[in-house]
């Protein structure tokens, strides 16, 4: 039987947040920044109540379906200086190999870089005034 996991991610701008920062999955066990979090026993068409879940890390009930198919939504606080559209729109991510999950998170936006005089004219400001 193969193991599927759905995770979508729910962005929410909160620069003091803890980030997102690791997730890992082993079947049904999910690792999420260090803490593990095993949804194996959870049978087939039955869900998880987020309090449940006990974490403020997840913001919906983690669901089985009839399938084996686990759900699960996970918070992805982000800083508004480094978010992309990838950051803010995250499509849900369907793993189906053990191993880490790519964050959008993990991929902020470059900060702008502003042009300098130097750039421009390859001279100094001061060397340019000497004339």
């Amino acid at each position: 039987m193969e193991i599927m996991v759905k995770i979508t991610f729910s962005p929410i701008y909160a620069p003091t947040f803890d980030l997102l920062k690791t997730l890992n999955v082993e079947g049904y066990k999910l690792t999420v920044n260090g803490k593990e979090f095993d949804f194996s026993p959870l049978e087939k068409g039955y869900e998880l109540s987020l309090e449940a879940i006990g974490s403020e890390l997840f913001t919906d009930k983690a669901v089985m379906s009839t399938d084996g198919v686990l759900s699960i939504t996970l918070l992805m606080p982000y800083d508004e200086a480094t978010a992309t559209d990838a950051i803010r729109f995250p499509v849900p991510v369907t793993v189906t190999a053990a191993g880490p999950v790519d964050i959008p998170t993990n991929h902020p936006a470059q900060p702008p870089v502003t042009p300098t005089v130097e750039d421009d004219h390859g001279l100094l400001a001061e060397q340019e005034n000497l004339h």
